[in-house]
């Protein structure tokens, strides 16, 4: 797993305008501030500027009026409730003391994640779990898209993490140099056999002066040809050209090779490292945008390092020496061909930054595009159900005609460019034979001259148009590398400390001690849940939809982290536990079981790859699933397909519940695993389930109650909160419970259901 990411270095004062932080730091020191949270509504619901401060147990307002900023401090001791009422598009910090309103500040939805930060630390400070000197840094998860750029203070397209206006293409493309490094060596050859391909095609317009001069015999009137002279360079061309055409495709093989392993490995590192990012990650990426990204992007990459790089760089060469070559065949014929030069590379510059923003809204769209194919595949038996294959058409075309549309604009802006580049050139040309055509005649130049260094401008102009047009795929590259390194400079939320603990046996003794958890940063899922749950226990968790039962869970998986709190399990925070081995001896049955596509034999080792084929049976077995996999044509050899929809909703349940035995975990994790089944498959996942849970510590999240009737304890959850807590017995008996009030409106659904039938 991933080691511990750098923290953020930056301190509440540094958000701050410089001009508030100058008056603030008159009244308290800098290093003494500890929250900081902006709102922007004044008591008339008018925009408006002004800082909530917290430091050394003092609360100031400060707000800018007429460009000065003023503000007034009181003691935060006297705030005796702090809470945050959620309106339509904005919020309220209301702060009270005996019943009454201290203050009110109005905020719109843009600063909610910080007002509310503000007033978990108030909360904190009231409850006592927090001393008046604590400094209260939370710094934005890793994976929390910016709305606005800390450098430049512009709003970021939806379609890239990173500030467009920003952001160097040159230190973008350098990047892929550390990808570059383990194949130095061969990059060098690589280059050292462009360089020599380039000065061999230098050498062959030099040759055409004597030719035409002395082989040709047109230097000087009335001077004859000599065909062995002729003969003797048209071979040395010919070397040339076949030293040139081995080289350069050596040259190519390298390259193209190179290409193809740096964009190998860009593939690997970009997909290890997605698997180390965090649930939160995934849940804000579309599934397209992340595969165009490690199939589509990695593909540009190697187009850019087998023949961008080296055409780049052959061009430049090819500049340097062809314009060495015409400076001293003739430096004052030289002075015109370098006149439409500078209109060229003004050109390059005006289209390279429409070319740029242009690609980023092109993949954005693709992004869109390709999302809608990642969702409507894995769903097609749901679209088939209910008949919207025409609507899922209609909703790709619309998508499919957007992109179109911009690659349209974007054809249209490349193809005007290559025209008005090749008339820059053809003003040169027409130059060079003007002007050269006219010493010619009059004696002042051979003719052999004239002919090399026609060759020579074309050869000048040919590159300069190849880097204009490389452009494009610079723009590309750079585009595609952007995307790529946004996946790689996220840091995982989720991660193993440096001296984590390895996990080798685990007791399965749980605790939560005043856990709190929120997904946005602003709502509480869970508020102060204390539970302890000891090894070898069976403990239900029920309660109203939204309760924050899967959330719990989720945080014991640790799949994200609490907010407030600690989870301990044998007595050892989770975050202070190895990531990967933990989660190794914590199985989990989901309502929805995914089946990977495969054998399924391979789906039920999939938590214990190395296992034999006995122990594999033997897990099948104790989940009643092999009576119903022998029966399959190729038994444990069968190929489920695309996530297991081969196989029925039971059949899917208890092959995850094999591969939950197999793996052998101590604490178990059963969420609705029964929900969707027949009562007989029920009945069959029931008895698998019994052999499961025994001897672990379990934690079963269902709405089916009477599932729950063997729990050893029930904890029954309702807006984040634990409200009740006991055996079946007790809390069906509890008069207006919770637990009491579901248990009796299921029974009547179960009696309706029974006479209907």
């Amino acid at each position: 797993m991933a080691s511990q990411p750098d923290a953020d270095n930056k301190k509440p004062l540094d958000h701050l305008p410089p001009e508030l932080v100058v008056r603030i730091s008159a009244d308290v020191p800098a290093d003494a501030v500890q929250v900081c949270a902006p709102y922007d509504l004044d008591a008339g619901g008018r925009y408006s500027e002004g800082y909530l401060v917290l430091a050394n147990g003092r609360l100031g307002d400060f707000r800018r009026q007429d460009g000065q900023w003023s503000g007034r401090w009181w003691n935060a001791a006297d705030v005796k409730e702090a809470k945050i009422v959620e309106g339509l598009g904005m919020g309220l910090l209301r702060l009270s003391a005996d019943g009454k309103a201290v203050a009110e500040f109005r905020f719109t939805l843009r600063h909610a994640k910080a007002v509310a930060k503000l007033q978990r630390t108030l909360e904190r400070r009231l409850e006592g779990k927090a001393d008046e000197g604590e400094p209260v840094f939370e710094p934005p998860k890793p994976d929390e898209k910016k709305l606005r750029c800390d450098k430049c203070g512009r709003v970021i397209p939806p379609w890239t993490e990173i500030c467009p206006a920003c952001t160097s293409r040159r230190k973008v493309l350098s990047r892929l140099l550390d990808f570059v490094r383990p194949y130095r060596a061969r990059a060098a050859l690589g280059f050292a056999l462009a360089l020599l391909v380039t000065l061999a095609a230098l050498v062959r317009p030099y040759l055409t002066a004597p030719m035409v001069d002395e082989g040709l015999g047109l230097g000087e009137r009335g001077r004859a040809g000599n065909y062995g002279t002729l003969l003797v360079y048209i071979l040395i061309m010919t070397g040339l050209a076949i030293f040139g055409a081995l080289a350069g495709g050596l040259r190519e093989r390298m390259m193209a090779t190179l290409g193809s392993r740096i964009a190998r490995d860009v593939r690997d590192k970009t997909y290890e490292h997605m698997h180390k990012l965090s649930l939160s990650f995934f849940s804000k990426k579309p599934t397209g945008s992340l595969v165009t990204r490690i199939t589509s992007d990695s593909d540009r990459i190697w187009d850019f390092v087998a023949w961008t790089v080296v055409e780049i760089a052959m061009s430049f060469l090819t500049i340097v020496g062809v314009g060495v070559a015409l400076f001293v065949l003739n430096w004052k014929l030289a002075c015109f061909v370098l006149l439409p030069v500078p209109l060229m590379f003004f050109l390059t510059f005006f289209f390279h930054h429409k070319l740029h923003l242009g690609f980023d809204r092109l993949f954005h769209r693709w992004s869109q595009m390709t999302s809608i194919v990642s969702d409507a595949l894995p769903g097609v038996r749901v679209i088939k159900a209910f008949g919207q294959e025409r609507r899922e058409v209609d909703r790709f075309a619309r998508k499919n005609n957007e992109f179109y549309q911009g690659e349209v604009g974007m054809i249209g802006l490349w193809t005007m460019f290559g025209p008005v580049m090749g008339f820059c050139t053809q003003i040169g040309s027409i130059l060079i034979w003007l002007i050269g055509g006219y010493w010619v005649v009059m004696g002042w130049m051979k003719p052999g001259v004239l002919m090399a260094y026609v060759g020579y401008m074309w050869m000048f102009y040919g590159p300069i148009h190849m880097i204009a047009h490389m452009d494009r795929m610079l723009n590309r590259a750079a585009s595609s590398v952007h995307r790529i390194f946004e996946i790689l400079d996220t840091e995982p939320v989720i991660f193993s400390k440096t001296e984590a603990a390895r996990v080798e046996r685990l007791s399965g003794r749980i605790e939560l001690r005043g856990v709190s958890f929120s997904y946005d940063g602003v709502r509480k899922v869970l508020k102060n849940i204390n539970l302890n749950i000891q090894p070898g226990e069976m403990v239900g968790l029920a309660g109203p939809s939204g309760g924050g039962k899967t959330t719990m869970v989720n945080l014991i998986s640790r799949f994200y982290d609490v907010l407030e709190g600690q989870i301990l399990i044998d007595g050892v925070d989770v975050r202070d536990y190895d990531v990967e081995p933990l989660r190794k001896r914590i199985g989990v049955v989901l309502q929805e079981p995914f089946l990977f596509h495969g054998t399924v034999g391979q789906n039920i080792a999939y938590g214990h790859p190395e296992a034999s084929m006995e122990e594999v049976i033997a897990a099948a077995r104790a989940a009643n699933a092999h009576e119903f996999i022998v029966g399959f044509p190729d038994g444990y050899d069968t190929l489920v397909g695309e996530r297991g929809h081969t196989l029925s909703g039971g059949e899917r349940q208890r092959i995850s519940i094999a591969r939950a035995i197999l793996s052998n975990p101590t604490i178990l994790i059963l969420d609705e695993a029964t929900s969707s089944v027949d009562t007989e498959t029920e009945k069959l996942i029931q008895e698998a389930l019994d052999r499961l849970v025994a001897n672990r510590t379990t934690i079963a999240i269902a709405h089916r109650l009477s599932t729950l009737r063997k729990a050893d304890r029930l904890i029954i959850l309702d807006k984040g909160e634990i409200k009740e807590e006991g055996n079946h017995e007790e809390l069906s008996a509890k008069e207006g419970g919770i637990y009491a009030k579901m248990l009796k409106t299921q029974n009547e659904m179960q009696s309706i259901i029974a006479i209907a039938g």
